[in-house]
């Protein structure tokens, strides 16, 4: 295997938070004319000691042991250099002290990458489904339910030009509506819609380096909120490079900009970045880092129609012990402010997330995974009547994933 692949490879086993179950080694597959088919389950036991993350109130610091059961069948076929992927998957998560927070998570997620030529690719994905708002309620303790909603998420990425070329160009494209399900007559939470466009040009002026230029236009809105929207309109330049076969990274800044059709709410611009990475020292190894300074849609409290603006920053180590042992440690920093339709910051909120986790593979499509996650979030009010709502969490989970 090259240093490039190796790379992909361990990036994207990096990063898995305690909910992920860990990949069996060589999970098989049962072949039907041209499609592989892979059958796979898995069961998880833990404990969870603040299932609702609240830090105040009746529901805070409520613990639970934590059942999940997972079976999903992976459907997969290859053409030359083109792949196509499916995946049904359900997820069943039982907390055995408060059942009414137990729910079904299901769905059906896809992955297509074709390529036509070594100058015209094309890559989309699809997520739709229906799931929950883990550690959300609908109503407080009045209805500890989770708040349940259809996904309804796709993207479309098209390259064009020779990676090696001196000029190449990304065209991206994404789609992303949560509609939440009705209790009582009311929404469970706040109906939310993200539309993203993105042109990246590509200059290679060394042979494992290229300049980029970006613009990225992105539309979040809660769908039923009047007037609860914002254009995002971001401006980036940066790099992108490969400088070993051990070592990838890209780092874009620039300027993201702001724009509301609400009234008496004034263009917003400020300085946002996006950079990330990757170093293996050896074949086993793979440190990431990555930050970012952008906009987003409130997902820490689903009924509140809100927007943030912060920094996130992350560190991964995924190391593989032996042929059949390996660790994943995490690390994420979270710095940003809540704020509502007008742009008026509600509150600061900083998030500590650590999470290590190790893996076994007792046999050939057999793994066995211990895994601790501590989440640690704290806020501070800007404005009177705003909630504050820190907590800290700690959960441990012992997993087990079989390929049938």
């Amino acid at each position: 295997m090259k240093g490039i692949s190796k790379l992909s490879l361990a990036m994207a086993m990096a990063g898995y938070g305690v909910t992920a179950m860990a990949a069996v080694e060589d999970a098989g597959h049962v072949n039907m004319g041209p499609v592989e088919v892979t059958p796979m389950a898995a069961l998880a036991i833990g404990h969870d000691d603040n299932i609702f993350r609240e830090g105040e109130g009746e529901l805070a610091d409520k613990s639970s042991t934590v059942v999940d059961v997972d079976a999903s069948v992976a459907f997969k076929a290859q053409q030359g250099m083109s792949t196509y992927e499916a995946k049904l998957a359900a997820k069943n998560t039982s907390f055995t002290s408060v059942s009414d927070a137990n729910f079904t998570d299901y769905g059906v997620t896809g992955l297509i990458h074709q390529e036509f030529n070594s100058r015209n690719r094309l890559d989309v994905d699809f997520d739709l489904g229906r799931y929950h708002d883990a550690g959300s309620t609908v109503d407080g303790a009045d209805n500890k339910e989770a708040p349940e909603f259809t996904r309804t998420k796709g993207g479309l990425k098209y390259g064009f030009g020779s990676t090696q070329a001196m000029m190449r160009a990304d065209l991206f494209g994404n789609y992303n509506k949560q509609t939440y399900q009705e209790a009582a007559g009311e929404k469970e939470g706040s109906d939310r819609k993200s539309v993203e466009y993105v042109t990246t040009v590509f200059y290679r002026f060394m042979p494992k380096t290229d300049a980029l230029v970006e613009i990225k236009q992105r539309e979040l809105d809660y769908t039923n909120e009047q007037g609860a929207g914002y254009d995002i309109t971001s401006y980036l330049v940066g790099l992108s490079w490969e400088a070993t076969a051990k070592t990838s990274g890209y780092a874009k800044l620039g300027r993201r900009y702001r724009d509301t059709s609400a009234s008496d709410v004034d263009r917003q611009g400020y300085t946002g970045w996006e950079m990330g990475v990757s170093y293996m020292p050896v074949d086993h190894s793979v440190f990431q880092l990555s930050t970012s300074r952008d906009y987003g849609l409130e997902s820490e409290n689903p009924q509140t129609a809100d927007f943030t603006q912060g920094t996130t920053s992350s560190v991964s180590w995924n190391h593989q012990w032996t042929g059949k042992i390996s660790t994943n440690a995490n690390y994420s920093f979270t710095d940003e402010e809540v704020q509502n339709r007008f742009g008026v910051s509600q509150k600061d909120r900083t998030i500590n997330q650590f999470g290590l986790s190790v893996n076994w593979n007792v046999m050939r499509n057999v793994t066995v995974s211990l895994a601790y996650e501590n989440s640690d979030r704290d806020e501070s009010a800007r404005q009177v009547a705003v909630d504050e709502d820190g907590y800290q969490r700690n959960v441990y989970m012992l997993s087990g994933t079989v390929a049938l």
